[in-house]
């Protein structure tokens, strides 16, 4: 059948790379539309090109003479159609070189190896030489080293960008040292890392010749002059990365601040000098305010706190994303006062990524966020340690509604006071995700009070919170996901407490104890014997306990056990939504040997068509149930029943477990 090349061009810019040579094969009207395609980004790292260009990028050997003729021949032919490159083997960079590919919109140049050496450069028939744009001076080599391999190849790399006038994005690697870098002034120690006068101008100029360059990363300590000169010279750029070759300095930034109404995302790479102030800050809002992406540093400059009068307050609409990243190896105190200090409001931020793994107080901290309203999720790092407890509550002066938050996670290792906790909960009315560990009763309980909006919550109860489980599930309406650890409730809570409203319910973690049960005689018996043995000094206790436990099992259910589990399950029919229920028992990690026991020989629920479990065949959505204390009572009756119900069998390798996938 025939297809219009319009049609397949339209159809390859939906296919990567190795889906479009495999179109190529299929004929020969195929193959000439889809070459454009598969040479409009070429990445030495992905196939197919490792197997079109038969040159490892593994090996320090030089490519011999027939792989130097296919390199070329390949870049000579297809050349034309690439428009994005990565660079990171020399032989890709030469064969553009000498392929002439002069038609790109994105360049990047990664560590480029293996590197040549001075006894076999290849491609030795092209010569590349200084030129009035790419003068030796500017580059920190001597006179010596100008005919190196290692150096030509540093001259090839600006060639191609002197040479690739449409240009809209140039990337150099992280490290400088992969190329010789452009000289710095050493005469004076104020500026040891400013580049000299002729490498401000060589750059200016070169970059200058890209009417299109919208995004750049450069390095080569030209950070800040770049920095500070993008208004005046590259006023069209959005997209700037500040690598970190050089320290933010505000030595260098002009008196007069110029401001760049283009620029709309500004990132601070990994770098030596990870450090900003809350004067950095502001100077970066105000010159840049059309920002909408803006990544940091995780580490400031100690800002001690003092009079926050020294500035005037601004106030930021166009940031939406702000980012802190953590550099691990720095041994640098977080100190996240500089929001404060550098007084700028951000009104459009809905998000703070991960920060730091210490923090002066959660007070601090809480206070910080005033100067983000709109926030709507903060991730307190996992393993957060706060040096001193909640300080003057960590309210927020002016915001009588309390936080904006409506995710919020605690990592497992987190050390927040009780109190905090209970802070946070309260002061966030408009949460819908929640994910804490070593949950207290009170904290829940202030979760369910203030929370109404909740609808993904992941907590791990420290204790038992029966009742405090029970208002979670009564008052939460909107409730999607009640999931974690330690989730037991009695049964007699669950009968005595109002209807639960959050029939949207889709996945539910519940274990239900304490189910009242009629003793018979020998239940009786054992009971007495129990209470004997307390008094005696409890030897022999946990054998008494089991035996107990036992005969519990194994007695028929009585009529007012029926009626109560009957109750329970016929709640749980209710929420017509669930698609997953886990109903055994999950310990935290808190807890000790001795309650673990004590928990499990509680009571549960029994899983009998009998006692009223059949109740749940009103579920339309359930696909799986996970029973707890081993599966019960759980017999081939019920597992017949699961089966006609809801197609489920048991999960393989886990007992008590049904599900309706996992069949083989």
């Amino acid at each position: 059948m025939y297809l219009p090349p319009e049609v397949l061009a339209l159809v390859a810019s939906f296919l990567d790379t190795k889906s479009c040579l495999t179109c190529m094969s299929v004929s020969r009207y195929w193959n000439q539309v889809f070459i454009p395609c598969l040479w409009h980004t070429v990445k030495f790292s992905e196939q197919p090109w490792p197997r079109l260009f038969p040159v490892s990028c593994s090996t320090s050997r030089p490519p011999t003479q027939r792989q130097q003729h296919i390199v070329r021949s390949l870049t000579e032919k297809y050349g034309c159609h690439i428009r994005v490159l990565e660079m990171d083997t020399a032989w890709l960079l030469w064969g553009s070189m000498l392929g002439h590919v002069n038609s790109l919109l994105s360049m990047k140049f990664m560590r480029i190896l293996p590197r040549f050496t001075k006894s076999n450069p290849p491609f030795e028939a092209y010569n590349i030489y200084s030129s009035d744009a790419i003068p030796y001076s500017v580059f920190d080599v001597q006179p010596s080293g100008y005919s190196s391999p290692n150096f030509k190849m540093t001259l090839a790399c600006w060639h191609m960008v002197f040479n690739n006038k449409a240009l809209q994005s140039l990337e150099f690697p992280h490290l400088a040292y992969n190329y010789f870098p452009l000289q710095i002034q050493d005469d004076d120690k104020d500026y040891a890392y400013d580049m000299t006068p002729e490498g401000k101008m060589f750059l200016i100029d070169i970059l200058s010749r890209l009417p299109d360059l919208r995004h750049m990363s450069i390095g080569q300590h030209s950070d800040d002059f770049l920095g500070a000169s993008l208004a005046e010279h590259f006023p069209k750029l959005t997209s700037f990365v500040h690598m970190g070759t050089n320290a933010f300095d505000p030595s260098i930034r002009p008196q007069s601040l110029r401001r760049h109404l283009s620029l709309q995302s500004l990132r601070f790479g990994d770098s030596e000098f990870p450090f900003l102030d809350a004067e950095h800050l502001r100077w970066i809002v105000t010159a840049f305010p059309g920002l909408h992406n803006l990544s940091i540093p995780g580490h400031f400059s100690r800002v001690h706190l003092g009079s926050l009068d020294d500035w005037d307050g601004i106030d930021n609409f166009s940031i939406k994303a702000l980012s802190m990243y953590d550099f691990s190896y720095t041994a640098t105190e977080v100190d996240l006062s500089v929001f404060e200090k550098a007084r700028i409001t951000f009104h459009a931020v809905k998000e703070l990524q991960r920060t730091c793994d210490e923090y002066d107080s959660l007070g601090d901290l809480l206070r910080i966020l005033r100067f983000f309203p709109a926030l709507e999720r903060f991730e307190f790092s996992r393993g957060a340690v706060f040096t001193s407890p909640l300080t003057d509550g960590g309210l927020i002066a002016g915001r009588e509604s309390g936080y904006r938050f409506r995710t919020l996670q605690l990592g497992p290792e987190e050390t927040l006071a009780l109190a905090s906790k209970e802070h946070l909960m309260s002061q966030s009315p408009f949460l819908t995700r929640v994910e804490m560990h070593h949950v207290s009763p009170s904290v829940l309980l202030a979760l369910a009070d203030s929370c109404g909006t909740l609808e993904y919550v992941h907590i791990s109860l420290d204790g038992p919170c029966s009742l405090e489980l029970n208002q979670l599930l009564v008052k939460c309406s909107r409730l999607k996901e009640c999931t974690g650890c330690y989730h037991l409730v009695s049964a007699v809570d669950i009968l005595r407490s109002p209807n639960w409203t959050c029939l949207g319910l889709r996945e539910l973690d519940i274990m239900v104890v304490n189910v009242p049960r009629v003793k018979g005689k020998r239940e009786r018996k054992l009971e007495r014997a129990k209470r004997t043995l307390e008094k005696s000094g409890g030897e022999g206790m946990q054998e008494l306990n089991q035996e107990i436990y036992e005969q519990q099992l194994h007695l028929n259910p009585q009529p007012k056990s029926q009626r109560c589990q009957g109750k329970v399950f016929s709640k749980l029919a209710r929420l017509s939504q669930l698609e997953k229920i886990d109903l055994r028992y999950r310990p935290s990690e808190k807890q000790d040997i001795e309650e673990i026991y004590l928990c499990t020989h509680s009571a549960p629920l029994e899983f009998t068509l009998e006692v009223g479990f059949e109740q749940l065949g009103v579920l339309d959505h359930l696909r799986v149930i996970r029973f707890g204390v081993g599966g019960g009572k759980v017999g081939q009756k019920e597992r017949d029943w699961l089966w006609r119900r809801w197609s489920m069998k048991q999960k393989p390798g886990e007992k008590g477990v049904f599900c309706v996938e996992d069949l083989m």
